[in-house]
């Protein structure tokens, strides 16, 4: 098994590759990266409405369910109240970092599971941890930072207009979206908490965002600066100068403005 974009490429033993409505029924076995393994089950396919291009496929999933073995979905629902997800090549390190693979996965064949291909657990924040990238996958909710930050347009297989690759803007995405301000892996946000983001390179518009104002700027690493914590309640602009030596004077709206050389900004509701 192979993942192109965020598609399942399954390949038969004869060498033929399964059309996508033959995946449904398909059982996966995924490793963590730990020796543990998961069976995720595919259900169901559809493109993606959001995608002008059409790349990107939303795959129902499901898995066993520890206590009654009965198959459930396998992810929590997202902003649109649906449960979908998809695989993504690579993996993430435990302080969030985006590595792609670029090898493909061995894999599994409908209503089987022989292959272990590595990956991570659906909806899971960091992705697979340990061992080597080549041939590693991920697999993403679509209510997960990984699979907003796809479906907004910053796809790492992807290039920007002026040609540069789309990879970091996903990395500061991921980032971005889960308020990952010191690059570390820890989110200073909670689920539904509503942002508005923008670039400027065309992908996410600079657009009113009425009761909003600057919130931060990103780069793959974490947070240019901050203007206001997302959240006041888990974190302050003091706290985080203190813990962040990057962001030592770039806290504040005097010190954070749309100005400053970032990839993505985001603004939400100051609290």
């Amino acid at each position: 098994m192979a993942v192109v974009g965020t598609t399942f490429r399954v390949t038969l033993p004869d060498g033929n590759v399964l059309a996508q409505d033959q995946l449904p029924g398909a059982i996966l076995t995924l490793g963590d990266g730990s020796g543990a393994h998961r069976r995720i089950r595919i259900d169901a396919v559809e493109p993606d409405p959001r995608d002008p291009l059409g790349e990107v496929l939303l795959y129902t999933l499901s898995e066993p369910d520890a206590a009654t073995g009965q198959w459930r979905n396998a992810c929590n629902p997202d902003p649109d109240g649906r449960r979908l997800g998809f695989p993504l090549p690579g993996m993430f390190t435990p302080d969030g970092r985006y590595v792609a693979s670029p090898g493909a996965s061995p894999g599994a064949s409908p209503g089987a599971s022989p292959g272990a291909s590595p990956g991570a657990s659906p909806g899971a924040s960091n992705g697979a941890s340990g061992g080597g990238v080549a041939g590693r996958i991920l697999i993403t909710c679509t209510g997960g930072a990984e699979g907003k930050c796809v479906r907004f347009g910053y796809k790492p297989w992807r290039t920007a207009p002026d040609g540069t690759s789309l990879e970091p803007y996903y990395q500061a995405c991921v980032r971005l979206v889960r308020a990952d301000y010191g690059g570390d892996g820890a989110g200073h946000t909670r689920n539904g908490t509503p942002i508005d983001l923008f670039d400027r390179i065309g992908i996410q518009r600079d657009e009113t965002a009425p009761g909003m104002t600057l919130e931060a700027a990103f780069d793959p690493q974490g947070a240019v600066c901050v203007a206001h914590p997302r959240l006041p309640d888990l974190t302050s602009l003091n706290a985080l100068a203190q813990l962040y030596p990057r962001l030592a004077g770039r806290v504040g709206p005097q010190d954070c403005n749309e100005g400053v050389s970032a990839l993505l900004f985001v603004r939400s509701v100051g609290r």
